[in-house]
């Protein structure tokens, strides 16, 4: 939707803040795992990242950890700085992470959710000040990853699943501890 950053907290914060007047200080965000490269000045910061991440790869290497989103934030167009400046020190850190094979971001590094969050709540202490918002907010995340990504078990999977639970009920009906079920092709 193009929106920014700043856009996706404050519309997060709206709905957090809306529900906070009708009582209800809880509920959940689901956050997609790669949201973050597809807001655009992220997405710009992350392109520039990459490149400059690649060409000063052995410079980089000697940088103290402790000084790296410094070091890659005075290295950076106006722009991108700003953005980088403006991240939470955690997920600048994490954008300066290693990179894929091909020198690119890892995306599911970056705790999208926890940015968000972070965000939505120094914008909500900053509505509360004037006034704007009257509920409390705290976070708790879960990152679903694979979980999340997993299709329904194909008819080899359910099979032998199947096959795994009958030699293992066998096992236990004949009192059978401390064994493995296994479940072999055996087929000459």
């Amino acid at each position: 939707k193009n929106m920014s950053l700043n856009d996706i907290v404050t519309y997060i914060a709206g709905i957090v803040a809306k529900r906070a007047e009708q009582g209800k200080n809880y509920g959940t965000v689901l956050i997609p795992e790669g949201l973050i490269e597809f807001v655009p000045a992220v997405k710009r910061l992350i392109a520039e990242l990459n490149d400059f991440l690649a060409n000063n790869a052995e410079e980089f290497s000697h940088i103290k950890k402790s000084h790296q989103v410094e070091y890659i934030a005075s290295k950076l167009s106006k722009e991108n700085a700003e953005t980088y400046s403006s991240l939470p020190s955690g997920v600048a850190r994490q954008l300066a992470l290693d990179r894929d094979p091909h020198g690119n971001v890892q995306v599911s590094q970056i705790e999208t959710e926890k940015l968000l969050s972070d965000m939505v709540a120094t914008k909500l202490a900053q509505w509360k000040e004037e006034g704007k918002y009257n509920g409390k907010f705290s976070s708790l995340h879960h990152f679903f990853g694979y979980e999340g990504r997993c299709a329904a078990p194909s008819n080899f999977d359910a099979d032998y699943c199947y096959s795994l639970g009958v030699a293992a009920s066998a096992l236990i009906v004949n009192g059978k501890t401390g064994y493995m079920a296994s479940v072999r092709n055996t087929i000459a």
